[in-house]
């Protein structure tokens, strides 16, 4: 049967369960602004009772347990909202630089820069003999080109980047896999028994997660925080393991052999390693790859297609005229890998143009300037490039001869005779245009295109005309109606069309990207106002509890001081 002196210890019991109570609650006003800080509470229970006649006695009350309102459910929500959330805004603001790079508003773009070079051709036409209209159609020409190379240059500046980023998220990957590693073995420590919580430790845990969430598509497992389970926690990325219970795995990012940008690969303890690049999606590092791998080289191919259509069509006219002047010696610009191959084959023979059957003709000048003759140099079915040369070279085997420069590959040249001089014009075989004889570009695409340097020391050369007579500007004119002419697409588009559809598309992919972010920013903001609601610390409820527990402190108090008195009369009257 329970003593008068158990209602002392039932009276403490109280006071210690109060008094841990009030620490807790100042504990969660001191962190009410402690970001991933969740509040907590004291789990109270009845103290083992006494049984006795005639019945059961309580024995007080006794503190089981302190333990956080973390909600599982709610934190896996938030972290996939924030791993959607920072891969729509990392797409976002790229593709905002993206848009810089191609701004049109001011009239200084490369709509403008086509514009004017083709009007430049046509001012040409109109004055074929004008040393100042060939000047103008070079620093068109020039500033065509800079523009193309500095957009070019441009987006692979942002896609360089963008590689840079990616090796910086895998470090910040590898550093909070390390430390939540760390954590999952401090909170195994600390929990030792089944109630034993360590809460601070599983708020830092869960801050840590929240932020590699927002890198890439991590899958968490066994976080079972809420139901108090002491299983470990495992972080997936893209499908391996990156942290298991208090072992962690290092992510790597460097470049295949042969390759420039960066891959991501899965470092296995024994040093071994998996690409997982093509397994990440999500989360800012998913975007960034995207972007890099995808998205970037895209738009660097369409500006490349303007500028090999540019390049191809350009000379192709540009090749079957001639200027003021001919030439006595001239170099092709294109490299040839075989001179045996077949000249309609570009895999085999290098060259950009396919070559196909048909002439060109060679106007044949002598010293003073006179004509001295024109001959067809046919280009047949099944040629290879030799044939073309040993062909040309029996036409014109008393005023000039065509050579490879190395042999079997190189460049073709062309060197007359004699004080002789050649033009060329009408090439319905292209074979000029794909060789680099006389051309007004040379280069392949974006990344080398360049105005002939032929021309720059001799605009005379600039072929405006098919003869050498002054005043001939069929040719000029023919190349400023490119301009107008379907050349993109298998001939589906103008330049201009095509170019304001590559305008067209970066724009609504950015608008598509911008109305994604509004709503994953939305989403984001409902989630953490619900998360705050059950896992924030209120002011207002702690205020109250503080009350509540202060008014029991007081009461239990008051309980031990009745107590004393009792204590007291049962002393004296023993006495």
């Amino acid at each position: 049967m329970p003593t008068i002196f158990d209602g002392i210890f039932i009276g403490r019991s109280g006071l210690h369960a109060n008094q841990t109570s009030l620490n807790v609650a100042g504990n969660n006003i001191s962190n009410v602004n402690t970001p991933g800080y969740t509040k907590e509470r004291v789990n109270l229970h009845t103290a083992i009772p006494i049984f006795a006649q005639p019945g059961e006695f309580g024995t007080g009350v006794q503190v089981t347990e302190i333990v956080s309102f973390r909600d599982e459910l709610i934190d896996r929500r938030v972290r996939a909202a924030y791993k959607e959330k920072a891969y729509y805004d990392k797409l976002n603001s790229t593709l905002d630089e993206v848009q810089n790079v191609f701004n049109e508003e001011n009239g200084i773009g490369l709509k403008k820069a086509m514009e004017e070079f083709f009007n430049s051709w046509h001012a040409l036409a109109l004055n074929p003999d004008l040393f100042t209209a060939r000047q103008q159609v070079l620093e068109k020409g020039q500033t065509l080109i800079n523009n193309i190379k500095s957009s070019y240059d441009s987006l692979s500046d942002i896609q360089h980047n963008l590689d840079l980023r990616a090796e910086y998220i895998v470090d910040k990957v590898n550093s909070l896999s390390k430390r939540i590693a760390e954590l999952n073995f401090e909170i195994q420590k600390n929990e030792l028994s089944e109630h034993d919580h360590a809460n601070t430790l599983r708020d830092e845990r869960g801050r840590l997660l929240d932020e590699l969430s927002q890198y890439a598509n991590v899958d968490i497992l066994n976080d079972t925080s809420a139901n108090n389970s002491k299983q470990d926690l495992t972080v997936l990325l893209g499908g391996v393991p990156i942290v298991t219970g208090k072992d962690y795995n290092e992510i790597s990012a460097e470049p295949k052999p042969g390759a420039t940008e960066k891959s991501v690969y899965f470092v296995y303890s024994s040093g071994e390693k998996l690409d997982i690049t093509n397994k990440i999606f999500g989360g800012e590092l998913g975007a960034v790859l995207e972007l890099r791998n995808k998205t970037i080289p895209e738009y660097k191919n369409q500006l490349n297609e303007i500028s090999k259509s540019l390049i191809k069509e350009v000379n192709k006219l540009h090749s079957s005229g001639t200027g003021l002047t001919a030439y006595s010696q001239i170099i092709g610009t294109y490299y040839i890998k075989n001179v045996d191959a077949n000249v309609s084959n570009k895999i085999s023979s290098g060259l950009d143009i396919a070559i196909k059957p048909g002439s060109f003709k060679v106007k044949v000048v002598d010293s003073s300037n006179d004509n001295v003759g024109e001959y067809t140099v046919a280009v047949k079915k099944g040629d290879t490039i030799k044939n073309v040369i040993d062909r040309f070279n029996g036409k014109l085997k008393d005023y000039a001869t065509m050579n490879i420069s190395e042999g079997s590959q190189g460049k073709i040249q062309i060197n007359t005779k004699n004080g002789y001089k050649v033009s060329f014009t009408y090439d319905s075989s292209f074979f000029l245009a794909a060789t680099g004889i006389n051309t007004f570009f040379n280069g392949h695409d974006a990344s080398d295109m360049s105005v002939n340097s032929v021309l720059k020391n001799d605009p005379s050369k600039i072929a405006a005309g098919k003869t050498l007579l002054p005043g001939d500007s069929t040719n000029a004119e023919n190349i400023a109606q490119l301009q107008l002419k379907k050349i993109m697409i298998n001939n589906s588009r103008t330049l201009d069309e095509y170019y304001n559809a590559f305008l067209g598309e970066i724009g609504s992919t950015k608008q598509r990207y911008a109305d994604e972010l509004t709503v994953k920013v939305s989403v984001v903001q409902q989630l953490k106002i619900t998360k705050e609601s059950k896992e924030g610390v209120s002011l207002d409820e702690e205020a109250a509890d503080l009350i509540r527990f202060q008014r029991a402190y007081q009461a239990n108090a008051k309980f031990i001081t009745v107590i004393d008195d009792m204590t007291q009369t049962l002393l004296g009257m023993v006495r």
